[in-house]
């Protein structure tokens, strides 16, 4: 429930700086519990990288604006 939060909130279109400064603790604490319950080979590199999404809503704006999903589906479609 809490990388739900986590990813709807980095997602929304509205976001606050001092919720995002809260977001970037909580996702690292989140983490941790995540490593407490699996087994370390349930993780990779891919597992961390949520830890700089805050810094990057910070410093790049919205997300929707920077979202390549449309654009990666577009080129898939087009493939097909």
């Amino acid at each position: 429930m809490e990388i739900n939060h986590f990813f709807r909130y980095i997602c929304s279109s509205k976001l606050n700086v001092d919720h995002i400064d809260r977001l970037q603790t909580d996702i690292v604490e989140t983490l941790c519990k995540l490593e407490m319950i699996f087994s370390p080979s349930f993780f990779d590199s891919m597992e961390h990288l949520p830890i700089y999404l805050p810094f990057e809503a910070k410093a790049g704006g919205l997300v929707q604006y920077r979202w390549m999903y449309p654009f990666e589906r577009l080129d898939i479609t087009v493939a097909m």
